[in-house]
């Protein structure tokens, strides 16, 4: 596959800084390493060849070289051709984005015909040229650090997963390894049995017995990834059943709770919502319909209030990708996190872990690690620095609340000050302000 890679330094240089310093360093100082992991390893975007394999046939790196001269060798060494584009504006905007764009256009009308565009940007203002190269029938590949836009996700063929290219490309190993892995596997259960699970003739009966906390885990994660893998919500009864099979001794009693319900309860799973009526359903508010009965509606439920916003963050966390965690649980995320980070150096790798194994010692609340990290990378992008003094709840609410807003504003969700003011109560920056 004939490719072609742009790069937009000073964009993936300052989402990574933000993110993990060394990191960008990495990134800026080694670009052979990565660039070699994108010519051995990257799968091809769709469709391709059997057996195809990607030749890097132009390689140009857009630099501000007032800012990043001192990185540039680098990536001569690795055969980049360097373009500069000094800041153009007192503001310090570069002319890097029309850079590339004329340069593309010019090699979709080259004689040689490039297969592959590959763009190393998550400015949006490159979704009409992802978009032309598409309907001229080329491929297109895209590292985008940070929160791309939907509709900049949707124009690329191929987006590089972010923890894959930290873990593997720049080589950070453990920084970019989730611990919930597993839920990628195929972990999810089966729904095609039915509800009643009958004994063998002649099985030994089953000695109740209570979960150990690892046992715990896996039936929460198991949960997790069901709800993942189903296109709609699941009949409780039906993963009752399989948990069953799968953990006869400690589902027996239901670990001393007497019912599936009850033993759901208890494990204090984020953004899973149990729906009375038909025996219950277990759904993921932002990936699933939830029909005409709203959760706040269940006596139970996390989301209950009388604020009503339930709706409006639906369709905020479905557009901006954001972690559908119910208000109370939010602010214990971010209450758990200032307090790790009042004991321990912040580690993008290591303080959402903490918090996850916080937030279920300390107030029975299992949340995943994936949806840690997204708030504590929305509050760095926001321009928060932790370590500096300032990582208290007010601060930190505050850091993604101006995160979640300049997410709607970029996907084009125009909010309503009654809106923009149930967001505020949702992050708990209404309480945190008036305090």
């Amino acid at each position: 596959m004939k490719s072609a890679l742009f790069v937009d330094f000073d964009n993936v240089f300052s989402q990574l800084r933000q993110l993990q310093p060394d990191a960008a360093e990495r990134f800026a100082r080694h670009p052979a390493e990565w660039l070699n992991w994108l010519i051995a390893s990257l799968a091809l975007p769709e469709p391709h060849e059997p057996g195809g394999r990607r030749r890097l046939l132009v390689r140009r790196c857009y630099l501000n070289p007032n800012w990043y001269q001192n990185y540039r060798h680098a990536f001569l060494r690795a055969g980049f051709e360097i373009v500069d584009c000094p800041p153009v504006t007192q503001q310090g905007k570069t002319s890097t984005d029309i850079h590339m764009v004329l340069d593309i256009v010019e090699l979709l009308q080259h004689e040689t015909h490039y297969d592959e565009f590959m763009v190393f940007s998550a400015d949006a203002d490159f979704t009409p040229v992802l978009r032309k190269l598409r309907r001229y029938d080329r491929r297109t590949t895209v590292l985008a650090i940070g929160f791309p836009s939907a509709a900049y996700q949707a124009s690329a063929d191929l987006m590089i997963d972010e923890r894959l290219f930290l873990r593997e490309a720049l080589g950070l190993g453990p920084t970019a390894v989730d611990v919930e892995a597993i839920e990628a596997a195929p972990a999810a259960l089966s729904l095609n049995v039915s509800l009643a699970v009958p004994p063998a003739p002649g099985s030994a009966a089953v000695t109740p017995r209570s979960a150990t906390a690892a046992e715990l885990t896996d039936i929460a994660t198991r949960i997790w990834s069901t709800l993942e893998a189903s296109p709609q919500a699941v009949s409780a009864g039906r993963l009752a059943s399989h948990l069953r099979e799968d953990h006869p001794a400690i589902v027996e009693n239901w670990n001393g709770c007497g019912s599936f319900k009850a033993f759901f309860r208890s494990l204090g799973l984020s953004r899973v919502v149990w729906l009375s009526g038909s025996g219950g359903r277990l759904l993921d508010p932002s990936r699933h319909d939830v029909g005409d009965v709203l959760p706040e509606q269940e006596a139970d439920s996390p989301w209950s209030g009388p604020d009503g916003s339930f709706a409006l963050i639906r369709e905020v966390c479905a557009l901006t990708g954001a972690p559908m965690l119910a208000p109370r649980h939010l602010r214990q995320v971010i209450t758990t996190l200032a307090a790790e980070l009042a004991e321990l150096p912040f580690d993008l790798a290591h303080t959402p872990l903490r918090v996850v194994e916080r937030c279920l010692a300390e107030a029975g609340l299992r949340v995943r690690r994936r949806d840690v990290t997204f708030l504590v990378r929305g509050m760095q992008l926001n321009g928060h620095v932790f370590g500096q003094g300032r990582d208290d709840p007010r601060t930190l609410t505050e850091r993604l609340l101006h995160q979640m807003l300049f997410l709607c504003e970029r996907e084009q969700k125009v909010l309503t000050e009654a809106e923009a003011d149930q967001i505020r109560r949702w992050v708990g920056a209404a309480d945190a302000l008036a305090r």
